[in-house]
């Protein structure tokens, strides 16, 4: 809120669609609950349409996308058609193992636990990161746009790193 950036979440952004019941929601239910992701082209072209909207001219911060290295590759030559520029790409490492009882710990304190923090899903999805997402931090070294933060740090001293990197890129 700070910099005035929109946080767009492409799990929020299926969720909704699922809660919905739209066309896309309908689509990919099935893919979602079993922990799988959703096709390279379907979450391309729903990020793509979703940053030219008007809430996101002042800037946008993207969860959750690229998940892979075919994803950025396509969506960094959409930006550069589009003359948007990247200023960051923020890791927020973490322990696997904590983070896992995180998400754990998230759906017990919420009293509710999402089809998609299931144990076994959980684990799926956490091999699936580490074969195909976790190779986007040297294509965003190369790119000279990666910056690393500790996520196990408590929620304000993350936010106050995070908050260093963008005053650091304010100007770019």
């Amino acid at each position: 809120k700070k910099f005035g950036f929109l946080q767009l979440s492409t799990g929020e952004m299926i969720r909704q669609n699922i809660e919905d019941k739209t066309e896309l929601g309908l689509m990919v239910q099935s893919i979602v609950n079993k922990g799988a992701f959703v096709n390279d082209d379907t979450i391309l072209s729903m990020v793509s349409n979703r940053i030219l909207m008007e809430d996101c001219k002042d800037g946008f911060i993207l969860d959750g996308f690229p998940r892979n290295v075919k994803q950025a590759e396509s969506f960094h030559q959409i930006l550069q058609d589009r003359k948007i520029k990247i200023h960051f790409v923020i890791e927020l490492k973490v322990n696997k193992e904590s983070l896992f009882e995180r998400i754990k710990n998230r759906a017990f304190e919420a009293n509710e636990a999402r089809e998609d923090d299931k144990d076994d899903v959980l684990e799926n999805r956490l091999k699936i990161y580490e074969e195909q997402t976790e190779p986007l931090i040297p294509f965003y070294k190369d790119l000279g746009l990666h910056y690393e933060v500790n996520g196990m740090k408590n929620i304000n001293e993350i936010a106050k790193d995070i908050e260093k990197i963008l005053n650091i890129n304010q100007d770019q």
